[in-house]
Parts: C-alpha cells; sequence; structure tokens
C-alpha cells in the first residue's frame, strides 16, 4: 500500500487491544486465571517452562461461554472454542525464589500457567569471576560481558568475592546483550575493573512481563503488557 498523501481516519482499538479471543489448541484444557501463551499455531495454551511461545495474558472467559466456564477443549479440534485473554498487571507465584526486591523492574518468565522465575531457564553455562573492566570517565560506563542471553548476574569488587555490588542501585544489566551498565553515583567507579558471575545461554523459557512489585503473601505482580527490559 502507497504513503499516505492525506489524513486517515484510523481505528483505535478498545480498551487499548487489553482483551483478545483466542483459539484454543486441540485436546487441551485451560484455567481460568491461569497465564496463558500461544504457540507455533497462533492457538491458546497454558504457559510451560518452554522457549518459543508467547504470553498474551491471563485467562478470562471462554468466548460465548458460562460464566466460570473453564476452557476444556479435550476433546476437541484446534480452534472448536476461543478463550478471552486479558493483559494487565496480575498476580502470581515465584516457583523458585529467584524474585526478591532486587528484581522489581526486571523481567519475569513463565513457568507454568500459575507460576514465574526471574530465570529464564537458560543457565547451560556458568561463568564465575570474569573480570571486567569499566571505561574512563566521560565514556560511556558499559562493560560487555561478552555472551548474550545472560542470567543470574552477580557483580562483586573481587575475583574471590569482596564487596557484592547492588543490582538498580550500582549497575543495571541489558540481559539480552549480556551489558552492564554503570549507575551514577553507585559504589562502582569509573575505570574499575569488577568481577561477574553469571549464566549464559539461549533462553528456555517466555517472557512473562516486567516484575512490578512483590506482595506480602509471597507472590509478585506481574505487567502483562510489557515483556521486555526498559530501554538505557
Amino acid at each position: 500500500m502507497a504513503a499516505l498523501t492525506n489524513s486517515r481516519n484510523t481505528p483505535e482499538m478498545a480498551d487499548g487491544g487489553r482483551m483478545q479471543a483466542y483459539p484454543v489448541e486441540a485436546n487441551t484444557t485451560i484455567y481460568l486465571g491461569g497465564i496463558v501463551a500461544l504457540n507455533a499455531n497462533g492457538n491458546a495454551v497454558p504457559a510451560t517452562s518452554v522457549a518459543g511461545l508467547r504470553i498474551v495474558g491471563r485467562a478470562e472467559r471462554v468466548h460465548d461461554g458460562i460464566p466460570g466456564q473453564n476452557a476444556v477443549n479435550n476433546p476437541g479440534a484446534a480452534g472448536a472454542i476461543s478463550l478471552v485473554c486479558r493483559r494487565g498487571v496480575f498476580m502470581y507465584a515465584v516457583n523458585d525464589g529467584t524474585i526478591g526486591a532486587a528484581q522489581v523492574g526486571q523481567i519475569a518468565y513463565a513457568v507454568d500457567d500459575n507460576s514465574v522465575s526471574a530465570s529464564d531457564g537458560s543457565g547451560a553455562t556458568a561463568v564465575a569471576a570474569q573480570a571486567a573492566t569499566f571505561p574512563a570517565a566521560g565514556s560511556a560506563q558499559a562493560a560487555i560481558l561478552g555472551h548474550e542471553n545472560v542470567s543470574g548476574v552477580r557483580v562483586h569488587s573481587t575475583s574471590a568475592g569482596g564487596v557484592v555490588y547492588v543490582e538498580n542501585t550500582d549497575y543495571v544489566v541489558d540481559y539480552s546483550a549480556g551489558v552492564i551498565y554503570l549507575i551514577g553515583g553507585g559504589s562502582i567507579a569509573a575505570a574499575a575493573t569488577v568481577y561477574v558471575d553469571y549464566n549464559w545461554g539461549a533462553p528456555a523459557r517466555c517472557a512473562a512481563g516486567r516484575i512490578v512489585n512483590l506482595d506480602p503473601s509471597g507472590q509478585v505482580w506481574i505487567d502483562f503488557m510489557h515483556q521486555s527490559a526498559p530501554a538505557i
């Protein structure tokens, strides 16, 4: 289609597109309130701890179903029923104790349809005490780890441990790119050499959304509208 040469009447989806209906995969049951993903066929399935799924939000209701009805398409052909899913900020369980105050603002990954983790499930290769030196003052304060898709990053002052620096206070991490950035006014000085422990490898889980806050119940609030890290 050609570029515009005049004004255009551009429709806007109601509610910001937060609620959408998706066909349910064959021989599948999705429980209301659970985390829903789309598989490679574009059909709705319960979220699981695998890569390649696309998280679309919370299971809200069966399209044209009765209130409180779970999406039971088992047995059933793909698309025999449709499920309405909602994106928003919802509370789910922490699967493995990886999410605490330091992880607020980071991305959580789906483990199943009821829980999330700060780990993307990669971690096939562990790196311990890799030296990383930041540039001199006046340059961009970034240190490249040399691997993409990192997780479990821990930054400390000596190869034996020393001072353990605090993420989002002393530094931030671009996990997909494998880059550490210093935060001005933090405990790490320009041109400093630090030592980094981390895991790297292709993600084995799909991103559920950004961690908004912790709940006193021990669960965590996840923003399913934002499934990537904030731009640095």
